[in-house]
């Protein structure tokens, strides 16, 4: 077992420890994979344990596929047996050979929906309702719902049964109608894969005897980000079987827990030792990742957490001297933008490649400016897991309301907007007033302004007609005038045409707030530019360009995106009260906390270098900087005395 002697004496004692119960609180870089391979082998090698005995959970595919790489390196040919995948992998497994003749309506050829089809689903359900209606709730909305719903361990009956108001009853309804139409088409969504594997084991000992004695040892990956489905079958699956003990290893770390959007439970991994009071708990709190300067950063900022107790890091090596920590102030977010990319060109000046430096940030909208400076500055981009900015939906639409307005031979636009929001001008009556457009020989946009080309058909067309004309006179009016900025100008449009209250009331719930922002950030952009016709042209510009390879382009992607992943320099833009942290965890109970984690996995992905900025002004709302850059300054004033007295 000479790979043993690889590792520090807390890897080793994590290794090397007792079977049972046990977990690993794993630093940010601080080798839990390393650890958990080598688990995997100190069980073959000094316990004698099979390996088709062991099985080893991850959150990603992508995680899985590196554990088993890792463990086939590691081990050669004794690694065949081992089974390493996601949750809803070995469920799926677990549910093919079993469920038949013991789920009622189901059988092994199960389908498994994905996203879009459950979305049907849901919306099949929401058109057979004829109760009441409390709260009108889109498709999304109630699959979020129904999740959650899941994600707890409740049934239709019991969250029916448990709900607190209105929405959440009829949010329950739908599930039931929903469970309902899955079950008749002998359909599962991903939630089922955990719950009704639960619900099998559960309630037929045979197959958890037989479950058991396959998978003696269990290992899991991520443990923080386990919910309460999740962590149910693993207590159940690691129970102890006849003379076996129970033989749990997870490894995690609550201070990186920030997906209680998805239904996560930082609270599992915090309350590990009350669950299992045989557990040992060993902390690896040497860092192979980052320098000191940016873990002391990372404390300052956990060290005021209310839920999760801080892990003090410590770096394994200083590199070369380096800058290792910059906080820098910006008036707007353009301009906080264009020193990032300032800074950036710097860097590759000096040597840096562009894939190693990545540019974090709280929330999607945020790329647009950085976006554009990158691309003015011609620095090398890549969009990680994102559409790019000016592909979103919301974006795409107001575009061509502007470009109707600037361009009345774009039909293309005019297609697309012209019953956006709904407003009685349909296939139909686009289809005749093509043909009219033809007859008077003039484009589809210019003819529509044409009191001719409504003529002969019914009133109800007749007056949407005149209403969309009219709007399209007075923007095209607006547009016209030198005085009239464009920002203004789609102002009035998203408001006139009922395009902005469209959003915020029709909307699915969960992404309004984000379309809203997307909205707010392109007149941002807009306000940049004194007319219509130079925003358009700057926009051509910005998104007719080619592709980037992203193996040789700086990264941009929202701090969730950067979880697991590390770069040499990261800069992490955006870093002000109401941005992050987020202005609506403010309301959110737990919110503020949560953020707090998501600061923190942010500042861990550097290696040598954080460049942290905040702007005095985003999307033209005034700013103050982040509690957690007070945090972080403050820890250092602290540590510059402490330094001073020794």
């Amino acid at each position: 077992m000479t790979y043993l002697a690889t590792l520090n004496a807390e890897q080793r004692a994590a290794v090397e420890a007792p079977i049972g119960p046990v977990l690993v609180k794993a630093g940010a870089g601080s080798g839990k994979t390393r650890v958990l391979t080598m688990r995997i082998a100190y069980l073959i090698d000094q316990h004698s344990v099979a390996p088709e005995n062991i099985l080893a959970v991850t959150f990603t595919n992508k995680a899985a596929q590196e554990l088993r790489g890792r463990l086939k390196e590691l081990l050669g040919q004794r690694a065949r047996g081992i089974v390493a995948g996601t949750f809803h992998a070995i469920c799926a497994r677990i549910l093919r050979a079993e469920i038949t003749g013991r789920i009622k309506g189901y059988t092994s050829n199960f389908t498994i929906y994905a996203a879009d089809e459950q979305l049907q689903l849901v919306q099949q359900a929401l058109d057979s309702w004829t109760g009441q209606v409390p709260q009108p709730l889109e498709a999304p909305d109630l699959l979020r719902h129904i999740s959650r719903f899941k994600s707890r361990m409740q049934t239709p009956t019991v969250a029916r049964r448990t709900a607190s108001d209105p929405v959440t009853q009829y949010a329950a309804a739908i599930y039931r109608a929903y469970q309902r139409l899955l079950q008749q088409a002998n359909a599962v969504d991903f939630d089922d894969l955990i719950t009704l594997t639960y619900k099998l084991l559960f309630e037929h000992p045979d197959v958890l005897d037989d479950v058991q004695a396959r998978w003696q040892h269990i290992l899991v990956d991520e443990y923080q980000d386990t919910d309460a489905s999740q962590y149910a079958l693993l207590e159940l699956l690691s129970r102890p079987a006849g003379r076996r003990q129970r033989s749990l290893f997870a490894v995690g770390d609550a201070q990186q827990s920030i997906y209680g959007f998805r239904n996560a439970d930082y609270t599992i991994i915090t309350r590990f030792t009350r669950d299992f009071s045989s557990a040992s708990v060993i902390e690896l709190p040497t860092n192979y990742r980052s320098r000191q300067e940016i873990l002391d950063a990372a404390y300052a900022v956990m060290r005021h957490s209310q839920a999760v107790p801080p892990m003090v890091l410590r770096a394994s090596r200083q590199p070369p001297p380096l800058p290792a920590l910059v906080i820098n102030a910006a008036p707007d977010d353009r301009q906080e933008a264009e020193q990032i990319a300032r800074s950036i060109q710097e860097l590759l000046q000096q040597g840096r490649q562009p894939q190693q430096i990545a540019v974090l940030y709280r929330s999607r909208h945020m790329s647009r400016a950085l976006e554009s400076a990158l691309r003015h500055a011609r620095i090398p981009y890549a969009l990680k897991n994102q559409a790019g900015f000016y592909d979103r939906r919301v974006i795409r639409d107001a575009l061509a309301y502007l470009r109707i307005v600037a361009n009345p031979q774009d039909g293309l636009s005019l297609n697309r907007i012209i019953n956006v929001p709904a407003r009685g001008i349909g296939p139909a009556t686009l289809t005749q007033l093509t043909a009219r457009a033809a007859e008077l020989g003039a484009p589809l946009g210019e003819a529509m302004v044409n009191r001719e080309t409504w003529a002969g058909m019914s009133e109800r067309v007749q007056q949407a007609g005149k209403l969309w004309a009219s709007m399209v006179r007075r923007w095209r009016g607006l547009a016209a005038g030198t005085s009239y900025p464009p920002d203004h100008l789609l102002s009035n449009i998203l408001s006139e045409s009922g395009y902005l209250r469209w959003v915020e009331q029709d909307w699915p719930e969960a992404e309004r707030p984000e379309a809203l922002a997307y909205l707010q950030e392109l007149q941002s952009a807009a306000s940049e530019h004194s007319d219509l016709s130079s925003f358009l042209q700057e926009v051509a510009l910005l998104t007719n360009v080619d592709s980037t390879d992203e193996r040789n382009a700086v990264q941009l992607l929202t701090i969730h995106a950067s979880k697991g992943l590390e770069w040499p320099v990261v800069f992490i833009a955006g870093l002000e009260e109401g941005t992050l942290p987020h202005e609506r965890s403010l309301a959110e109970v737990g919110g503020i906390e949560e953020e707090r984690r998501l600061c923190y996995v942010a500042l861990t992905r550097a290696g040598e270098q954080l460049l942290l900025s905040h702007a005095a002004k985003r999307a033209r709302q005034s700013r103050q900087p982040s509690r957690f850059l007070d945090d972080i300054l403050q820890y250092g004033r602290e540590l510059a005395r402490f330094r001073q007295r020794a």
